[in-house]
Formats: C-alpha cells, sequence, structure tokens
C-alpha cells in the first residue's frame, strides 16, 4: 500500500494555489478603460486623496464651464499606495481645498475622470502619477 506524503500533498496545494492567484492578480491591472490615445487637463480644487489600495484616488471639484458656482466631481485613479510611496508621495501630499491642474488619460466612457498623469499645484510643485495605460514606473 502507498504511503500517505503530507509533505508532498502539501506542495502540490500550495502551488496550485500560487498558479491561481497569480492569473486572477493580474487579471485586475487592466487599463482597458482609459483613452490612451489621447491626455486631457483640468484645473479644480482637491476633495480627497483616497490613500488606499489597490489603487490611491484622488478627487477633485472641477467648475463647470458654463454652470457659474456649480461644480463637477472628477475621481483619478493613480497607482498603489506602495508604489506611490517609492516615488515620493505621502498620504498628506495632497491637501482638501487645494488648488491643483491636472493631466490624465480620461476615461472612455465620458465619465468625469480617468488615469492621473501629473497635477500641478498652485505653488508650481508638480507631483506624478505612477501606472495607467502604456507607463511603466522606474522605482528607486
Amino acid at each position: 500500500m502507498a504511503q500517505f506524503n503530507m509533505k508532498g500533498m502539501l506542495h502540490k496545494i500550495v502551488g496550485i494555489g500560487g498558479l491561481l492567484t497569480a492569473s486572477t492578480g493580474s487579471a485586475h491591472h487592466t487599463y482597458a478603460m482609459f483613452d490612451d490615445s489621447r491626455t486631457a487637463t483640468v484645473q479644480g480644487t482637491v476633495a480627497k486623496l483616497e490613500w488606499t489600495n489597490p489603487h490611491v484616488y484622488i478627487w477633485i471639484y472641477v467648475p463647470k464651464a458654463h454652470e457659474p458656482g456649480e461644480y463637477e466631481l472628477f475621481a483619478f485613479e493613480n497607482a498603489s499606495v506602495n508604489v506611490l510611496t517609492r516615488i515620493g508621495w505621502t498620504k498628506r501630499m495632497l491637501k482638501i481645498g487645494e488648488k491643483i491642474a491636472v493631466e490624465y488619460y480620461p476615461l472612455k466612457d465620458g465619465r468625469a475622470g480617468g488615469h492621473f498623469i501629473k497635477g500641478t499645484l498652485a505653488d508650481g510643485r508638480v507631483v506624478q502619477g505612477a501606472g495607467g495605460p502604456g507607463v511603466r514606473v522606474r522605482l528607486p
């Protein structure tokens, strides 16, 4: 009678789990919803910096062009907390109410927002985004 090999079985289970995790993990990193054939820029006021994984989001209020006193809320996806930290970002980098101009890849469906390329603050500081369509990040 064959002897049951617990160690061998454990290695097989871990291996299969690793393969399943690898395939589903890479599947979520698609940028298909962004129009990488063009960029756009809006100016507004920081509403919120969502410092969370798997992606950081920057929310800004942008004045509506034909409706004085009215605003539209834009959402910009960025890289993960880990990646942004490695290129110098902090969770307190953008302050609520701070003026910012954002360059981004727009959403294909026309909703307000897209993938953050870079932001220019009122004092001239530029904050670079990471990830996104066709972009490769070089980490230190």
